[in-house]
């Protein structure tokens, strides 16, 4: 028997679907991305997540980048899987959708990956933090994302 959906996960799992602008900063004064991202259904109960758009480093670098998840309804919880990569459907967070943000930790190898993602203003508007340390990367990004 399949979990129950809560009222919460599924209103903020439908207000991700779609197209979306966004716009992330990276600090301590890394740099900045700028792109597109989509919300794909591809089951009822899974929207695949594709971002593309330009990355600019502080040190002059510019280039494309892309990055692909899979957002799976799962009883109150949405989860984020990976997608497109030799780690596609292993877990990276589980988002537990209510009044406030929600934060989950996602420890790969050596390093953490603190997200803080506030759903609160779907489906105009929602944010990602991200805090990542380990013995090579110390840095945070804040990702908002608009219609």
């Amino acid at each position: 028997m399949a979990a129950e959906v809560s009222h919460a996960a599924r209103r903020a799992f439908a207000g991700l679907a779609g197209d979306w602008h966004l716009t992330r900063t990276f600090e301590p004064g890394i740099g900045t991305f700028t792109g597109t991202a989509t919300f794909s259904p591809v089951a009822d109960d899974v929207l695949h997540y594709r971002e593309e758009g330009e990355l600019q480093l502080t040190d002059g670098h510019r280039g494309q980048a892309w990055r692909e998840y899979d957002y799976r309804l799962v009883g109150d919880e949405i989860h984020i899987c990976f997608a497109g990569t030799a780690n596609a459907g292993k877990l990276l967070h589980r988002l537990r959708p209510g009044d406030g943000a929600t934060t989950d930790v996602h420890l790969c190898v050596a390093d953490t990956y603190t997200g803080r993602y506030d759903l609160s203003a779907l489906p105009d508007r929602f944010v990602v933090e991200m805090d990542v340390h380990g013995p090579k990367k110390a840095y945070s990004s804040r990702t908002v994302f608009t219609r």
